[in-house]
Order: structure tokens, then C-alpha cells, then sequence
């Protein structure tokens, strides 16, 4: 297969999947609402329970951190729920919380609350349901305790040049222990939680989620008085209803369906690229996929920069490895893109004895853009090098990782941190071993993590990923874009993030 075979073939794939008649879904609009069309919604609302995308967009409006980040401006740490903050050594930091914050039910945020949050119950006890999920971003905290009312003590494990970072990340949101309390625990707070954040949760089913804004907001009330979103799977409806005014936003657009959106004066695209990396991922569990010969194969035989021009109309790139620019001093702008070469692709196979077993590649056609021709241009790339591949459409990531019958699977490497602690050490550390395993990629993490020492914790993070394209876990296809249509008259900026923000969101 050659570029300009997958350019045609990525169009053709593209084109048709906009019916602008399809089903329409109405609903009735409120005064000051803005209505968000999801092609997945969170069946819960605890951060520590539900880590994807829909998790991401709306539960980012319910909660706050300690600190948080300025995504739109110049990715710099900023005060939230402590007003300020000092380190005492390189494992410690202390805080001071903001004072007259309130949660949702009306009970003031105190320094047992933001213990309770970092504590056994929801983080440190590996029987809690929440411990997998916060391993990922504060696995070296040690312990959150409260020196008085109103300064909280963070100590880490070791000597950690991100504690401020990991109190910004996914799972470090304060929750109310009374209500976490009377709720009975994880499964009844996740229906009915209480944060701090713009909005409450009104009402939550498996077709819409309702938020209505805080009044007591510490920040500031939201102009927004209702923030709902919808449950609309297939993208010709999200289409359909906003042409149609029954949505205010609509998530996942593709390139190739901006016109029908712009086309309407009263409509525009707003996104771009986002701190994500689109992959697909390996299971080494595989047979076939237990030799890295065949995953560098696989890896070389994709030509990157046709998927990039054909399906996202050149709005992505292709990183130079797992990192982002925004790694500041850690970022390599030398490190090269990934190496397109099919020939040598071919003779990593035959060397590494592959006998044209299929191997399964899992993809879910509502994720990731347009996830369906990419997967099937992936999988005549892959063809074409001889490697025979059992395509399987599921419907949820419970059945993109069920085992045994695993191979590949599509994925995102979402960085919610600036810093490669958060990307590539957070997607394919130890708690991945089991698809995954690398022994030299772990102590190199270990360093990253530890070391206060930048040039140190450069030369990690660069040997990190030179086992990344050796042994590879997965392959990187281009940093990922989202795009939303919108109406003009919503005043609403998307983060260079997989958050959507609504704290400044306005109705005209």
C-alpha cells in the first residue's frame, strides 16, 4: 500500500458518515442551559471510579483540587482549594487551605476533609476500589496530614520534583467525608456526589447527566444555570441535533464533517490539538506479539503523515516520540519521528519466524475521531507487510481488555500533566506489567520520579523511550485533536485538554 492508494482509501472510509437525516433528539431548553452531546457518558461520578473521557468532560466541573493548572494560558500551577503553598524539602510541601469554601451541600470545606480524600478509605488500602486509579498520579505520596485547621502537609516517598503536579492530576479531587460517609461509601457517593466545583449534580441516568450551578460557588458563580449533557452515540445525530438546535456543543467532530457545521451561520468548529497521544496498544500475552521484532514491524509499517493529511486534514502532527513540547526542559525536539519503512518491517517479520496467525485488534468504532477508517487504513497497512489481522468492533473498554483472545487494541495516552511522570511512565509503568513488562524501562521510571536533578531525570526519561521503540508496549500514531461544534452565541474556549471546563462558559 502506498500513500496515495491510503489517502483515497481514508477518504472513501471518511465520507458517508454524516446522514443529516438521521433521527433527530429533541429536548427542551432551559434559560441559561447549554447542552453537550457525548457519544458515551459516565454511569458515575467519582473520579476514583471512572477514568475516560466522559469521565474527564464532566466531572471536571463538579470537583476541585488543591491546585490546579492554567491549560489555556501558559500551562503554569495556580492556587484552587489552597490559596498557597511552600516546599519545606524535596518529599514535603505544605498548604494552606482557602478559606470559606463550601461543598455542594452546604457544609464548609475543612483539613479533615482533604485528609479523608488522600487517606485509606478512598487511595491507600489496595482493596479500595479507588487504589488502582490514584497509583497513577499520586502513587508516591506518602501521606496527607493536617498540622492545624487550616495547613495540610503533603510528604512523599521519596525525594519527588512533582508533588505540586500530582496535586493538580486526575484523582486528587476533594470529596466531603461526611457525605462519602453517609452515602455508605464508593458505590452511593459516585450517584450523588458532593465537591466543590461550579456546578452540582443535579440528576444522573444513563441518558443525560444534569448539573445546575453552585450558587456558593468560592470562585464565583457560573453564568451557566444548567449544564447538561446527552447521550448521543452515533455522530450523525450529534450533527443532526445541533444543525437542528437541540444541542448547544457536540464533542468528536471530524475534519471531514466541519462543512455541514459551518455551513450554518449561526454555527462554528472551535478545538485543535490536545495533550494526548493516539496509540495502539499491545498485549504481549499475545503469542505472536511476545517477540518485539513483530510489534516493530507492525510499528514501521504505518505511514503516519497519510493518516495525518487524510483524516485530520493536517491538524495533528506526529510527535517526535512519547513527549510534548510542553515538557519544558525534558522535552528532545532531536528525537526523531517514528521510522516508516515497510520493507525493513517485512524482514523484521520473517526474522522473527511470524507464521501469518491473525491476531486480534480491538477497536470501539466511537472513540477516538474517526476511529473506524483509521483502523481499517491500519489494518491494510499491516497487510500489506504480511501480518494477517482479525479486526473485532466492541462496545466497551471491559471488552477491548478481556482475556484470553487479546492482541492489539486502540488507544489514547491522555497527558493531564505536563510532565512525562504523567504520560509515558503513568500509561506503561508496573500497574500495566501484566500486558506489558520491561525491567530497565521501570528503573528508568523510578529515576524520573525521584530525582530532583533535571539533567538526571532527561537522561531517564530519553532512556525510557528508547526502550518504548525497542520493546515496544505500544505504537503512536499523532498527538490527538478534538474538535466540537458549537453555536456561536455560547461563549465557551476548549482546553488544550481532554477536560472541558465550564466555570467561564456563558449563554448569549
Amino acid at each position: 500500500m502506498n500513500r496515495r492508494t491510503a489517502l483515497k482509501m481514508l477518504g472513501a472510509g471518511a465520507a458517508g458518515t454524516m446522514l443529516l437525516g438521521a433521527p433527530r433528539i429533541a429536548f427542551g431548553q432551559e434559560g441559561g442551559q447549554i447542552r453537550v452531546a457525548l457519544d458515551e457518558l459516565p454511569r458515575q461520578l467519582d473520579p476514583l471510579l471512572y477514568q475516560t473521557n466522559p469521565g474527564y468532560r464532566v466531572m471536571r466541573n463538579i470537583y476541585d483540587t488543591l491546585l490546579t493548572v492554567d491549560y489555556a494560558g501558559d500551562g503554569a500551577i495556580q492556587p484552587a482549594l489552597a490559596e498557597s503553598w511552600e516546599r519545606v524539602d524535596g518529599r514535603t510541601l505544605d498548604l494552606k487551605l482557602r478559606q470559606g469554601v463550601k461543598f455542594h451541600d452546604g457544609s464548609p470545606l475543612t483539613a479533615e476533609d482533604v485528609v479523608f480524600s488522600f487517606g485509606s478509605v478512598r487511595r491507600t488500602d489496595e482493596k479500595s476500589p479507588g487504589f488502582g486509579t490514584a497509583q497513577q498520579f499520586l502513587s508516591t505520596i506518602e501521606s496527607v496530614e493536617a498540622i492545624d485547621d487550616n495547613t495540610i502537609r503533603v510528604i512523599s516517598s521519596v525525594t519527588d520534583p512533582t508533588i505540586e503536579l500530582r496535586l493538580t492530576a486526575w484523582g486528587s479531587q476533594i470529596v466531603s467525608k461526611a457525605a462519602f460517609e453517609a452515602a455508605g461509601g464508593f458505590d452511593g457517593f459516585a450517584q450523588a456526589p458532593v465537591g466543590t466545583g461550579p456546578f452540582r449534580v443535579k440528576s444522573l441516568s444513563p441518558d443525560a447527566v444534569d448539573l445546575v450551578a453552585f450558587e456558593d460557588y468560592w470562585a464565583g458563580r457560573p453564568d451557566v444555570n444548567q449544564l447538561t449533557y446527552r447521550l448521543a452515540p452515533e455522530l450523525s445525530s450529534r450533527i443532526a441535533g445541533l444543525v437542528s438546535g437541540d444541542f448547544d456543543i457536540i464533542a468528536d467532530v471530524p475534519t471531514d464533517q466541519f462543512e455541514p457545521i459551518k455551513a450554518s451561520p449561526n454555527l462554528e468548529v472551535v478545538g485543535g490539538t490536545i495533550a494526548s497521544m493516539r496509540v495502539v496498544k499491545f498485549d504481549t500475552r499475545n503469542k505472536q506479539l511476545a517477540d518485539p521484532r513483530v510489534r516493530r514491524a507492525l510499528a514501521m509499517a504505518i505511514d503516519r503523515q497519510a493518516i495525518v493529511d487524510a483524516l485530520w486534514a493536517g491538524l495533528v502532527d506526529v510527535p517526535h516520540g512519547h513527549q510534548l513540547p510542553a515538557f519544558g526542559p525534558l522535552f528532545d525536539p532531536d528525537r526523531p519521528t517514528p521510522v516508516y519503512d515497510p520493507e525493513a518491517a517485512k524482514a523484521l517479520l520473517q526474522e522473527a519466524g511470524y507464521d501469518g496467525t491473525p491476531i486480534p485488534f480491538r477497536i470501539r468504532v466511537a472513540a477516538y475521531g474517526p476511529e473506524l477508517a483509521t483502523s481499517q487504513v491500519l489494518v491494510s497497512m499491516w497487510q500489506s507487510i504480511g501480518v494477517n489481522i482479525d479486526l473485532q468492533i466492541v462496545e466497551n473498554f471491559g471488552q477491548m481488555m478481556a482475556y484470553p483472545g487479546t492482541g492489539i487494541r486502540s488507544g489514547v495516552d491522555p497527558i493531564l500533566v505536563s510532565d512525562p511522570l504523567f504520560g509515558l511512565w503513568r500509561s506503561y509503568n508496573e500497574s500495566e506489567q501484566e500486558v506489558w513488562s520491561n525491567k530497565a524501562f521501570y528503573e528508568h521510571g523510578h529515576v524520573l520520579e525521584s530525582s530532583l536533578d533535571v539533567a538526571e531525570r532527561k537522561a531517564a526519561f530519553n532512556a525510557m523511550m528508547d526502550i518504548f521503540d525497542e520493546d515496544p508496549p505500544a505504537m503512536i500514531l499523532h498527538t490527538m485533536g478534538v474538535f466540537y461544534g458549537k453555536r456561536k452565541d455560547v461563549a465557551w474556549d476548549p482546553l488544550p485538554s481532554v477536560y472541558m471546563d465550564f466555570r467561564k462558559a456563558s449563554v448569549a
